[in-house]
């Protein structure tokens, strides 16, 4: 990933998928140690993540850097590197988990920010794992409806995109019934399985 964008109040679509398309995560064990190390990496360096939506074989993260010295970059390395060491560690293996470095698309304008947000939720529901958003614990849509502890989504931020708390709730519980053209908007096609 280059630094070239990752500048103080930027947007970026970060995102990964295991290495041959294969899982990343195994158990729900596997998932909440990349949640906790992702909220612990973004408050070291100072990203916000706005959204994020963990796959069995892949996540996304809407994120916001919030100063100049920390960089997104060096923040999805260490997320992504600790997380290899775990998974090799855990299951007694070596090698990549992850298909290469993150990916990562710089949103200059604010008008693909909603839609960003929708497709990252929509995720599990596009791959028949659930039938609204929310239903899914490993995303920021569940956090935000439940109400759960993990303080991982900067609510503040998503408030600011839909403009209020409700109209967050409404559009996350419409995700069940709709379709996102976003991959062609964002050229993502060839990420979802």
């Amino acid at each position: 990933m280059s630094k070239k964008f990752y500048y103080a109040d930027t947007y970026h679509h970060v995102y990964n998928r295991g290495a041959l398309k294969s899982k990343i995560f195994f158990d729900k064990d596997d998932y909440n140690y990349f949640l906790h190390r992702l909220k612990k990496h973004a408050d070291k360096n100072k990203i916000e993540i706005v959204a994020y939506c963990l796959m069995p074989n892949h996540f996304h993260l809407f994120v916001k850097q919030t100063i100049d010295n920390y960089t997104i970059g060096k923040f999805i390395g260490d997320l992504q590197n600790g997380f290899t060491k775990f998974i090799n560690k855990k299951y007694k293996r070596s090698g990549v988990v992850f298909e290469g470095p993150a990916k990562a698309k710089y949103l200059t304008d604010k008008s693909y920010h909603k839609p960003v947000v929708e497709y990252i939720l929509h995720n599990p529901v596009s791959a028949h794992l659930v039938k609204t958003a929310d239903g899914w614990i490993y995303s920021s849509a569940n956090e935000i409806v439940y109400d759960t502890n993990r303080k991982i989504t900067s609510i503040d931020d998503l408030i600011k995109i839909y403009t209020s708390r409700e109209n967050l709730l409404s559009a996350i519980k419409d995700l069940a019934d709709t379709k996102y053209p976003v991959e062609e908007i964002l050229n993502l096609e060839g990420l979802q399985d």
